[in-house]
């Protein structure tokens, strides 16, 4: 066994090293559950939920399938800006994920969804985007369907199917999804890696230790979630690789991991003159506990500004969980992020330009382990990254049911 572990050690810092030109860290409807009943076990009260979860157990243990849903439901209000002050609007999705098991090491998973609503977006428009859940209204459709198989002890896991890339990479503990974390896409993911909608791709991953990973990915770069992806699974490719660590110091864990993508898609550039296939970005995400309590996180990132407007970004803040003594589920979170736009985009702008940068704070308010209330608070000074532009206030309450 150790033999294979060196091999696939090797092989990672090969790959890794090597040109390959060859929505959304996010959480699923099964993670989220998982989260609130390791909650539920932590809090050691009796509830339904309880025995919810354990009926769903001894259901997945005799049939092999494990299911989930989350209703999220979120109003924001702007509060402050230069035309749209007092107007509110509201964004919810429902998502039914299934997981079937089907032989050894292998699972089918599926998902459910309808989307409704662009909220306060649809006034605003942003690079940091008010809520990470707004988009285009859609009727029920299947926006992810993929087949995991595990190999050797589950060190090797292969993946393929329509897949959303984000929910294997770049992820983090504190800034990782708008159903249970910050609203904000600059505070969900790394706003210079250009994940692609929900499509054709394939995933490997290698875990040779606890503490050690590599995972390579590729999916079309081009791809609508709304649609099945096979007519379009060879349009692009968006290629992106991942190392991470996650040592211990103590009883204290760490993520850091360190992320290469390659988009393989013609784009224009950015000043109009001309065009390219090929560009690359480069970002990290860490997450650290700093005691039993309080984790910090970083992101940074940066990409090719012929054809991207932002070139560098950056993240940083924490999470407090219990923030109220006796409130265990509780937890309150406080973040900044940083788009930085790239050259070619400041000269297209004539020099109007600057960095946009969005302020995060809210509480989630558990009322038991399947529903939470979130009120929020967001500033972005600079908005759309324009100098002149008046500083946006939003201030939300998002409701999460999830079991």
């Amino acid at each position: 066994m150790i033999k294979y572990r060196i091999i696939y050690v090797g092989l990672a810092l090969i790959i890794l090293s090597a040109p390959i030109c060859s929505s959304e860290a996010s959480l699923t409807p099964l993670e989220i559950s998982a989260q609130e009943e390791e909650k539920s076990k932590e809090s050691g009260e009796k509830s339904w939920f309880k025995d919810f979860t354990a009926s769903r157990e001894k259901f997945a243990e005799k049939y092999g399938t494990k299911f989930a849903f989350l209703l999220n439901y979120t109003q924001q209000t702007i509060l402050e800006s230069a035309n749209d002050k007092g107007k509110s609007a509201g964004v919810w999705y429902w998502n039914l994920e299934l997981a079937q098991r089907l032989w050894r090491g292998a699972e089918l998973f599926v998902e459910f969804e309808v989307d409704r609503g662009k909220g306060v977006d649809k006034f605003l428009p942003t690079f940091s985007v008010f809520n990470d859940n707004s988009g285009d209204d859609a009727n029920l459709y299947i926006p992810v369907l993929y087949m995991e198989q595990k190999l050797l002890e589950d060190e090797i896991s292969i993946t393929a199917g329509k897949v959303d890339l984000s929910y294997w990479f770049d992820c983090n503990e504190v800034a990782n999804s708008a159903d249970t974390q910050f609203f904000s896409s600059a505070l969900v993911n790394n706003l210079t890696i250009p994940f692609p909608a929900k499509g054709i791709g394939a995933l490997a991953s290698f875990k040779p230790y606890e503490w050690m990973y590599f995972q390579a990915a590729a999916a079309t770069a081009r791809a609508e979630s709304t649609k099945t992806g096979i007519s379009d699974a060879f349009n692009s490719a968006f290629f992106i690789n991942e190392l991470g660590f996650s040592p211990k110091f103590g009883a204290l864990k760490g993520n850091y991991r360190f992320i290469l993508g390659i988009n393989h898609e013609k784009l224009s550039y950015v000043d109009g003159d001309g065009s390219k296939t090929n560009s690359l970005n480069w970002a990290l995400s860490f997450d650290q506990a700093v005691n039993e309590r309080v984790t910090l996180f970083l992101r940074y990132g940066f990409t090719d500004p012929k054809v991207r407007d932002i070139e560098y970004f950056w993240s940083f803040g924490g999470q407090i969980l219990e923030p109220i003594p006796g409130r265990k589920l509780d937890c309150l979170g406080a973040a900044v992020a940083q788009s930085i736009m790239g050259r070619d985009f400041r000269q297209a702008n004539e020099g109007s330009s600057r960095c946009e940068t969005i302020y995060e704070l809210y509480y989630n308010f558990s009322l038991n382990p399947a529903f939470t209330l979130t009120p929020d608070i967001q500033i972005i000074t600079d908005p759309n990254a324009n100098k002149s532009a008046d500083t946006e206030v939003v201030c939300g309450l998002r409701l999460l049911l999830s079991f």
